[in-house]
Parts: structure tokens; C-alpha cells; sequence
């Protein structure tokens, strides 16, 4: 009986790791686009909200508080955020703190 409940478990786990893996892959271009898209948006409301705590939203103020309003770059590969795109998403981020106006990926 114990064995048999033992292989029960052993399969339903088995099940939910491949679920979970699968899950996760490479973000697509068109995600890449949208969290771009993202990206420019809140940046864009970071530089209102820097300006209402009375602060200037230079490039290294609006760096300063890329996490605090973003939480960072999401994952662009299975387990991780490439170097690159952390880089153009922080580049979307901060240039549209800087002038207050949301960077549109294609523009």
C-alpha cells in the first residue's frame, strides 16, 4: 500500500515539473514589444511621481528608482534576464523618465 501511494506521489510530481518547465521558455518578440511597451509607460509615470516628491528626473535619478517602479526586467530566457535585454529594458525605463513622455518600441 505504501509503495503504491509512494509512486502516486512520485508521478503527480513528475507531472508538475514538467508543467512548471514548460511554462517556462523564451519570451517572444511580440512579449518583448509589449514589456518594452511597459517599460516606456512607467517610466513615463515615474518621471511625474519624481517630480511630485520634488525631485529632478536626470538620467541617474530616474536609474536610481528603475526597480521601485518597474521591479526590473522580466525574464527574457527560461530562468533568467539576458544582459542585453535588462540594458534595452532599462534604456526604455529611463528615457522615458527623463522627458516624461513613454518610448515606443519602433520609433
Amino acid at each position: 500500500m505504501t509503495t503504491q501511494w509512494g509512486r502516486t506521489v512520485a508521478a503527480v510530481t513528475a507531472g508538475a515539473m514538467v508543467v512548471l518547465v514548460s511554462s517556462c521558455s523564451m519570451m517572444s518578440e511580440d512579449q518583448k514589444v509589449q514589456e518594452l511597451r511597459r517599460a516606456g509607460v512607467q517610466g513615463a509615470e515615474a518621471h511625474v511621481a519624481l517630480l511630485a516628491e520634488h525631485k529632478v528626473p536626470t538620467p541617474e535619478e530616474c536609474l536610481n528608482n528603475y526597480k521601485r517602479f518597474t521591479g526590473g526586467a522580466p525574464w527574457d530566457e527560461p530562468y533568467s534576464a539576458t544582459a542585453d535585454w535588462i540594458s534595452l529594458h532599462g534604456d526604455y525605463f529611463v528615457g522615458s523618465c527623463v522627458t516624461g513622455t513613454p518610448r515606443i518600441p519602433g520609433t
